[in-house]
């Protein structure tokens, strides 16, 4: 791959991040006041498809042909790149559902992805590694 195709995914790649970053605030908004089960339940499905190429990254001794990790290397980045706005949705409405009131649950939301903002570039970096078997 060429020095500009790598330039260009890469700064893709960051700009995406950052369109993901701006989403968290109208997303905790809308998680936070919704009473549908479907946010809910599909934040914690991607969640789940982000954490499985890091859980096979970390046991790629043990489980070394693990037929999910195998079909989400190819999207791993794009799952991370989300995650955060997963996060966020999955922590508002949990919280909007145990009974908080929807000024903090949302500013907790916006917490708790800012977190993952900050997770989300390691997680990638480690799925990556071990999907490849460079890591480990």
């Amino acid at each position: 791959m060429s020095a500009f195709t790598q330039d260009l995914l890469i700064a893709l790649m960051i700009g995406a991040e950052v369109f993901a970053v701006a989403a968290l605030w109208p997303l905790s908004e809308w998680a936070s006041r919704t009473r549908s089960a479907w946010p809910l339940a599909g934040s914690m499905l991607l969640i789940a498809a982000c954490l499985a190429p890091n859980a096979r990254a970390m046991l790629m001794h043990a489980a070394p042909d693990w037929l999910a990790a195998r079909a989400l290397e190819w999207i791993a980045v794009a799952l991370l790149l989300v995650f955060p706005d997963a996060v966020c949705v999955a922590s508002a409405q949990s919280l909007a559902r145990a009974g908080m009131p929807a000024r903090w649950a949302r500013g907790t939301a916006l917490a708790v992805g800012a977190v993952a903002v900050l997770i989300a570039p390691l997680a990638t970096i480690v799925a990556g590694c071990g999907l490849v078997g460079a890591c480990y």
